[in-house]
């Protein structure tokens, strides 16, 4: 059914350079690149797989397939600016279009891509931002009453009129690349590009490559491209997540950083380069260092400057601001006219643990959302899995559990994920289930580690 929808699209787009075909399940099927230069993704890492699996970096809301399925309109020449799953971050500007049968039914959506290098234009060069893809976020954009994050947003603008490196640490859905945004976007390097990376969505085997670019011929396939240092010449280099590189790789980027100078894999000559380095933790930096996660060395060359984001458990009074800034951001995104949050709703947010910090409160209020079209979100609403993690832990006794609250609730968060795939058996039931998105709930599985091929196999 889809393939002459896929013969049609050809011949109306002469010029594109991908194009993704998916059914009404968001699934894969069709997916060809014409430029595996820019985008190595091939057919076989993409057909028959969610598109959320094939670019884990977006979401329900994000990405425009998944959107045009939703809403059955077209999206027309959108800029959006992604990580596929080999690891490359791909800018491009899409049209989407929703594919119907012969009785008007939804069977599935097809999106043209023409991919945005240097030679295009500037829009090589920015980060996508919801509504205003020109412009990077700013420290403004940071959403706050506490007093603490204020000092933090103050210092960004200090720490802005250097060239130091900046390490900033803090857990998983802090916003640490929205800090890294907003210096950048604060300094005099603004107009330059801000090129981001994260380091664990690499393939150790692609390590170099991308980050030191390769001349044609040097192995099969390399064509001429620039590498990560040489993409940022002049801006700002984002590294998320320095702590899962490779060891030896980092004795190189090391190196690189001393001598402000790169060379491409095959390549002969060195490139000087100008870049200001932004790199991100998840874990305290004196546990990466005594685990041996990054090299000493390496770790005080990107350290001069040391940002810490506190989780959202120890800025509760930000969760009514958050919560207010997330209804209508959706409001606006999902066609909603939710008119606020009611107290008790946010009674139960507040005893929540928010393991997940900021990234999770968005996800929470987006699963909201989807069963919800006006009015206020009330504690009916909220996620079952919340309510009952924060029910069975006032119903413990402290004294009989020496772990930290935080270890309790991971603890307890994760056997509730496990029950439920256990019981359901496919990632969508469970989601359903759990009344949050198949996103969140594959974050989840990521971060507790879980393994929902052998939960199924041994249900």
């Amino acid at each position: 059914m889809l393939s002459k929808y896929i013969e049609k699209a050809m011949k109306l787009y002469k010029n594109i350079d991908g194009l993704a075909a998916v059914d009404k399940e968001g699934i894969i099927r069709y997916y060809f690149n014409y430029r595996p230069n820019i985008n190595p993704l091939s057919a076989a890492e993409a057909v028959n797989k969610h598109v959320l699996d094939v670019f884990p970096s977006l979401d329900e809301q994000s990405s425009t397939l998944l959107t045009v399925l939703r809403t059955g309109e077209p999206i027309l020449n959108y800029f959006q600016e992604y990580d596929n799953c080999v690891g490359v971050r791909i800018k491009a500007i899409n049209t989407t279009m929703p594919l119907t049968d012969a009785d008007g039914q939804l069977i599935g959506a097809i999106d043209v891509s023409v991919y945005i290098t240097k030679e295009h234009d500037r829009l090589s060069i920015v980060m996508n931002k919801p509504a205003n893809p020109d412009n990077l976020f700013t420290a403004s954009d940071i959403i706050t009453k506490d007093d603490h994050m204020i000092q933090l947003k103050d210092n960004l603008l200090k720490i802005a009129s250097t060239s130091s490196s900046v390490l900033i640490y803090g857990e998983t859905g802090t916003g640490k690349e929205l800090f890294a945004q907003s210096i950048h976007s604060a300094s005099r390097r603004k107009d330059g590009p801000f090129i981001v990376q994260n380091c664990s969505a690499i393939p150790s085997t692609l390590l170099e490559s991308i980050f030191f670019g390769t001349v044609k011929g040097s192995y099969t396939g390399a064509e001429n491209r620039k590498g990560l240092f040489e993409l940022a010449d002049g801006g700002t280099l984002f590294l998320d997540e320095i702590n899962s590189m490779d060891i030896n790789m980092q004795s190189k980027i090391l190196r690189v950083l001393e001598e402000k100078k790169v060379r491409r894999v095959g390549g002969v000559g060195d490139i000087a380069f100008d870049v200001r380095i932004i790199s991100a933790v998840n874990e305290k930096p004196e546990v990466v260092l005594n685990q041996g996660k990054i090299r000493t060395d390496l770790y005080y060359r990107l350290s001069p400057v040391q940002i810490t984001i506190p989780p959202l458990r120890e800025r509760k009074g930000d969760i009514p601001i958050l919560a207010d800034y997330f209804i209508n951001y959706f409001n606006k995104t999902m066609h909603r006219n939710i008119l606020g949050i009611t107290e008790d709703a946010l009674e139960v947010l507040r005893n929540y643990s928010w393991a997940g910090n900021v990234r999770e409160l968005k996800n929470i209020i987006e699963g909201c959302f989807n069963i919800v079209d006006d009015g206020f979100l009330t504690r009916e609403n909220i996620p079952a899995y919340l309510l009952a993690s924060i029910n069975y832990y006032k119903n413990t006794p402290i004294d009989d559990d020496s772990r930290s609250l935080d270890q309790r609730v991971k603890a307890f968060e994760k056997d509730i994920i496990v029950r439920a795939l256990e019981q359901h058996r496919t990632l969508s039931a469970a989601a359903r289930a759990l009344s949050i998105t198949r996103q969140n709930l594959r974050y989840k599985l990521e971060k507790y580690e879980i393994d929902i091929e052998e939960i199924i196999n041994n249900t």
